[in-house]
């Protein structure tokens, strides 16, 4: 589904990411770690848009999607979430779902400002399912509070139905259990996996939470200063001295 090639991110004279490559197919929960500085949402930045890269490619559905805008390669499949939430404060836990859902709306300008029909048929497929997200999710019962309100671990499940209601194929978790304590991290758990297997969806996720990495992924891939040390089952990360060294001896 996703291949990124060679990419290599260069900001002047620094290297950011170098000659970075991985692989995340169908259904498949993939990590993403390494020390802070490793270069890890730089790559997402490049998988999504936000940088073009300085070398390499990236490719989704056998499409090159590299260099495109943000909002494109959204439309193609895929959605993230940040490290840092970044919701609507101010708006709804539903308002903020529906933002996200009004995505494939295609309804013109003019259809929006006049209310056409056509408008409020798509509307109001926006407001159903983004309702069942919520549901899905556990928010259901918060719909129509601020979701500025809502507690630290409600704002990570929201930021993340927010991401769902694009419709994609693959989703980007920027460390998801930030901030969380041990229970609502073994949470966080069951629901990445029960959303990748409700809406057969594939995930790709940075993480410095070791429980969860090793407790969702089935492949991990380790950066140490923009460059690969090491990729593999769980199993193998965790005897690779590389990534001892690097990350996993330094306290991750």
């Amino acid at each position: 589904m996703l291949v990124s090639k060679n990419v290599t991110m260069r900001f002047g004279g620094l290297t950011a990411v170098d000659d970075f490559s991985i692989t995340v197919g169908d259904n498949e929960i993939v990590g993403l770690i390494g020390p802070n500085g490793a270069g890890k949402t730089t790559v997402f930045n490049v998988i999504t848009g936000v940088y073009a890269p300085t070398g390499g490619s990236v490719f989704f559905n056998e499409k090159r999607i590299s260099g495109r805008p943000p909002h494109k390669i959204t439309e193609a499949g895929l959605a993230r979430t940040f490290q840092n939430i970044r919701l609507f404060g101010e708006m709804t836990v539903l308002e903020n779902i529906m933002v996200a859902a009004n995505l494939h709306n295609g309804s013109s300008l003019a259809a929006s400002v006049l209310r056409l029909p056509v408008y409020l048929a798509r509307e109001k497929k926006a407001r159903e399912l983004s309702l069942t997200l919520l549901d899905s999710v556990g928010l259901a019962d918060n719909a129509a509070d601020s979701a500025i309100s809502l507690p630290y671990g409600k704002q990570r499940r929201l930021e993340i139905a927010r991401a769902l209601a694009t419709l994609p194929k693959l989703l980007l978790l920027d460390e998801p259990a930030a901030g969380m304590n041990p229970q609502e991290s073994r949470d966080l758990m069951d629901f990445i996996l029960g959303i990748r297997e409700k809406y057969n969806i594939a995930v790709l996720l940075i993480e410095h939470h070791m429980q969860v990495v090793m407790g969702v992924c089935e492949r991990v891939h380790v950066l140490e200063y923009g460059i690969t040390i090491a990729e593999g089952t769980p199993q193998e990360i965790q005897k690779d001295k590389k990534v001892i060294d690097a990350y996993l001896g330094a306290g991750g």
